[in-house]
């Protein structure tokens, strides 16, 4: 080719009007290829390289407008082949040979349509096959079908709006009723104008290359039984969804998957009615990135569970109405994972099941499992939420960053949904790892009941940090901040909350729980501390309708001069003071309880200016003498609260220089409860 004719062929390629992609496939006999040279056929838009190419058992067939010549060497085995202008029928009766079907050249409207009796190879090379009446590729076989793009070869398909009455089933522009096995590096570009892009009523595999899907009016690629991806780069825009497995499951393994739909972007759905069939997605590798548009799409969706085990990228955007990043029917289990999502869609009332539908990051029907990796959601969409759980939420490891800013939704007065953070209905359990959440309302909130053995939980921005009827902090450190309630235990069956004992119940047997709020700690039932630390200021230090027991662990809390806080419960195990003081502790200076021998048992810088304490140490003892300070300083150690500073104070050194001593007092001989006014 002249150096002319290949600048005219590239400016041309620069005013495509369908996206180029890649993807080869590889056969048993594409070691057979004998590349002897090239030409470039340039068809109006679309720029196609063929190369020269000898295989075994091949039946050549080169398109040229409305026309097309075939070379046919099996015709004697059982390989019938007709031509009706740009239209090629194969009927192939053989099943021992596996045919290699050789396409190239531009049909302006024609198609491939095949009926085998065995599985065979279709080899596209350089071929574009536009069709305005029918899909382009028609393969009316059940049998297995191994797609190769030969490297270097640019491919297209491209349908027709309307399809000729036809009793078959087609429902693409590249249709088969039989797999459809996807490799090598060529290109191959598919324009849908009727429904689907790629569609098998069997299943569909990638193993290598990219396919570039332009244009659908229903599914990028549609598969019955299953999709699996190994390998290449596979595009999608699509007006339906972008990856739909109608009755079986989809499963990625690696490749690069870049998908813009308007309804979900990968999905395993399922009808129902073969209850042997388990429609799952299982994402064990691939970079994943996944946009949809479309009111109530999901990005990722399962009728069954879902599994991630990669540390690949998954990207996922979601901007409809009530969307959802993960939606699974079924158990979402996260063995390792490096995702972020984000959704922007609103909340909306949904007539057709009478009730608030919002976005969220993950949506999961059954049990949220969290081993490994780290998933970052951000939730921007009026009520939308970061993770909510219908059944159990455990976390074992990883990281989950969540972030929500949305408003409330009100829909009336007894429909409204706020932005919460991370929403479990059945028990939360926390084994390890990292949980940071800054949301509107509640941060992390369980029907059930929420137990912490180990890692850190940080709700840096809430209305409730964390609720729940039942609430077990026995490890880690949690650090909550509200304007509510910062630790809330309840019921919740009586708007406002009352007085009465609800028996619900907080215990602190072990870890660290930080805790500012307007109710720093709030129990509708009982508190318990038998060990650990406990640390909280508020507008209320503590509020409980039950018994407050502390048996053991270290216990600083302090608010404003309100009295509204209690003592501890008389019967109480550990030593412990309530103080009541006329004056206060800025927010820059300490408060310090010492005792005889001048051992720091606690010093505190507040949150909120503060004038009363309760305060409680293992080591402290009944008529035992100790010594109150207000102000000095401290040098070295570093201190358990939050990074604005404020908190306890350990490992360093206490001076009492400049302080102001405010009491010295001896501890009752015959009760756990000191109270002391000053």
């Amino acid at each position: 080719m002249t150096k002319s004719k290949l600048f005219y062929a590239l400016f041309l390629m620069s005013a495509v009007l369908f996206t180029s992609g890649i993807i080869s496939c590889k056969t048993a006999s594409e070691d057979e290829v004998i590349e002897t040279g090239e030409e470039v056929i340039v068809d109006g838009d679309f720029d196609t390289k063929t190369k020269d190419t000898t295989l075994a058992n091949a039946v050549v067939i080169k398109y040229s407008g409305t026309t097309a010549t075939v070379t046919n060497s099996l015709e004697s085995s059982g390989v019938k082949v007709s031509v009706s202008n740009g239209n090629v029928v194969v009927t192939s009766t053989t099943t021992t040979t596996e045919v290699n079907y050789v396409l190239s050249g531009s049909a302006t409207n024609g198609s491939f349509k095949i009926y085998s009796d065995y599985k065979f190879n279709l080899v596209l090379n350089g071929a574009s096959i536009v069709n305005s009446s029918g899909p382009a590729i028609n393969i009316q076989s059940g049998k297995k079908v191994s797609v190769n793009l030969l490297s270097g070869t640019n491919n297209r398909v491209v349908d027709g709006s309307t399809y000729a009455t036809s009793s078959e089933d087609q429902k693409g522009a590249f249709f088969s009723e039989g797999q459809l096995n996807f490799a090598g590096t060529g290109a191959l570009t598919v324009m849908a104008n009727y429904k689907h892009g790629i569609c098998s009523d069997d299943y569909i595999a990638i193993t290598d290359g990219t396919i570039t899907i332009t244009k659908t009016v229903s599914d990028g690629i549609h598969a019955n039984d299953y999709f699996k991806m190994s390998g290449g780069t596979l595009n999608i825009t699509a007006a339906g969804d972008g990856i739909d497995c109608e009755e079986g499951y989809v499963a990625i393994s690696g490749g690069n998957i870049t998908v813009n739909s308007v309804d979900d972007g990968i999905t395993a759905s399922y009808d129902g009615t073969d209850t042997a069939i388990t429609p799952y997605v299982a994402i064990t590798g691939g970079t994943i990135n996944v946009t949809t548009t479309g009111d109530k799409g999901n990005a990722i969706k399962s009728e069954s569970y879902t599994t991630v085990n990669s540390s690949d990228a998954i990207t996922l955007k979601v901007s409809g109405r009530a969307s959802k990043g993960f939606k699974t029917t079924g158990n979402l289990t996260i063995t390792n994972a490096n995702a972020n999502i984000t959704t922007s869609g609103n909340a909306f009332y949904d007539t057709s099941d009478a009730d608030i539908a919002s976005a969220a990051g993950i949506n999961c029907d059954a049990n949220f499992v969290m081993q490994q990796g780290t998933v970052t959601i951000n939730s921007t969409g009026i009520a939308g939420k970061g993770i909510t759980v219908d059944g159990t939420s455990t976390i074992n490891g990883g990281t989950i960053n969540i972030i929500t800013t949305g408003a409330t939704y009100t829909y009336n007065s007894a429909n409204t949904s706020e932005a919460k953070g991370f929403k479990s209905d059945g028990a939360f359990v926390m084994n390890k790892g990292e949980l940071n959440i800054a949301a509107s309302n509640d941060g992390l909130k369980s029907g059930t009941s929420i137990t912490i053995n180990d890692g850190t939980i940080n709700v840096t921005k809430s209305y409730e940090g964390m609720e729940s009827i039942f609430i077990t902090i026995a490890g880690g450190v949690c650090n909550l901040t509200a304007t509510n309630d910062a630790i809330n235990t309840s019921y919740g069956t009586v708007s406002g909350g009352t007085e009465s004992n609800d028996n619900s119940h907080l215990k602190v047997t072990g870890g660290v729980l930080i805790v500012t709020g307007s109710d720093a700690i709030d129990s509708n039932g009982n508190f318990t501390i038998s060990g650990g630390v406990v640390i909280s200021n508020g507008n209320e230090n503590i509020d409980i309708n039950g018994n407050f027991l502390v048996n053991g662990g270290t216990l600083i809390g302090a608010e404003p001069a309100n009295n509204m806080t209690k003592a501890m419960s008389t019967s109480s195990t550990q030593v412990g003071f309530f103080i009541k003081s006329s004056a206060s502790v800025s927010t820059s200076s300490l408060f310090h309880i010492e005792d005889a021998t001048g051992k720091d048992l606690g010093t505190f810088m507040p949150k909120m200016s503060s004038s009363y304490f309760h305060f409680s140490h293992p080591s402290m003892a009944k008529g035992s003498q100790y010594k109150i300070y207000f102000g000095g300083s401290y040098t070295g150690g570093s201190f358990v609260g939050n990074s604005s500073g404020w908190g306890l104070y350990t490992g360093g050194t206490y001076s009492n220089t400049g302080a102001t001593l405010k009491s010295t007092t001896t501890t009752s001989s015959s009760s756990t409860v000191n109270t002391i006014t000053f």
